[in-house]
């Protein structure tokens, strides 16, 4: 018994040192440094807000938009595009498309803009509903779900999610989307 006792403090022992923290300072990195460095890459999250304008309706399935929102990496023109509407019920429709959203594009007070897209730009898709809320169709809700890569300048290799609502009552005022949304990036 004594020598089982002996045994398992033994193991405790070595455990214990074997588990201290290493203090060494090494001045030449090698190639495990790099590797650990890499798995210690933390993953920031930006939240945002904003509005979606729109700027011109080109078919029943492609539309132009303004993104401002307080982030300026999520604020510029939208390029949408509907490709798939399928009926959920009377009321309700299933949607899907593509999106391309262009940073730091303004547009001016004529509606006016001009792509260049050293800034960047996401490649975006999407899935939402369409939810009618009078009986002639004249009033509607869509919620529209994105989800984006970031290509080229400020955006380079970040993703994004957004949330697009739209309460559209049939008056020009309320033909926007709220947007919200979170932008993910690797930081070391």
């Amino acid at each position: 018994m004594k020598r089982l006792n002996l045994i398992f403090l033994l193991i405790g022992l070595i455990f214990f040192f074997g588990c201290q923290k290493d203090n060494t300072v090494t001045t030449e990195p090698n190639q495990s440094d790099e590797v650990t460095t890499s798995l210690k890459a933390a993953k920031v999250h930006t939240h945002f807000i904003g509005i979606c304008t729109p700027i011109e309706f080109v078919s029943p399935t492609k539309s132009i938009w303004y993104d401002d929102t307080d982030d300026d990496r999520v604020t510029g023109v939208s390029f949408w595009e509907t490709e798939s509407v399928v009926p959920i019920d009377e009321v309700t429709f299933e949607l899907s498309g593509t999106t391309e959203l262009f940073v730091g594009v303004e547009v001016d007070d004529d509606g006016e803009y001009s792509i260049d897209d050293n800034d960047g730009k996401w490649e975006m898709t999407w899935k939402g509903t369409q939810t009618l809320t009078s009986p002639d169709g004249s009033t509607f809700r869509i919620v529209a779900h994105a989800v984006g890569d970031g290509i080229g300048g400020i955006v380079e290799g970040m993703t994004a999610k957004w949330k697009y609502t739209l309460d559209f009552d049939g008056t020009p005022q309320t033909l926007h989307y709220h947007i919200k949304g979170k932008i993910t990036e690797d930081r070391e």
